[in-house]
């Protein structure tokens, strides 16, 4: 992976508070990112082939609450796999590839936001 694919993924996960590079916890298989106002927020980038990137996003209590799949293909990464943790529960729900561009064609800066954008197309 190079630094401008790893540079679109970052900024598809950075908000107002930005993720910081971990010199500490990055290695040759994977890139860490932590924020600064939060010791516990990770953005973990794996290279897990040449081709395939796995990242994974933790909140504030460093549990992992994202596992999405990239593949790199020219000098774009494409997403082709989401997973989020569901609340009150110990799995993951798997998004389809239509629900995947569903959600980045009418995604907002928030989870409200991009309901209600989504809630709009529904009629």
């Amino acid at each position: 992976m190079n630094k401008k694919q790893e540079q679109q993924i970052l900024d598809y996960y950075s908000t107002t508070d930005k993720y910081i590079r971990s010199r500490t916890h990055s290695n040759a298989h994977q890139t860490v990112f932590t924020k600064e106002s939060d010791r516990y927020q990770w953005l973990v980038l794996e290279q897990k082939s040449q081709c395939e990137v796995e990242v994974r996003q933790t909140d504030s209590h460093g549990t992992i609450t994202a596992r999405d799949n990239y593949e790199l293909t020219r000098n774009l990464p494409k997403c082709v796999g989401v997973e989020r943790l569901r609340e009150g529960a110990n799995f993951q729900i798997p998004f389809n590839a239509d629900e995947i561009n569903l959600i980045y064609q009418f995604g907002e800066q928030g989870k409200a936001e991009t309901c209600a954008s989504l809630s709009t197309i529904l009629p």
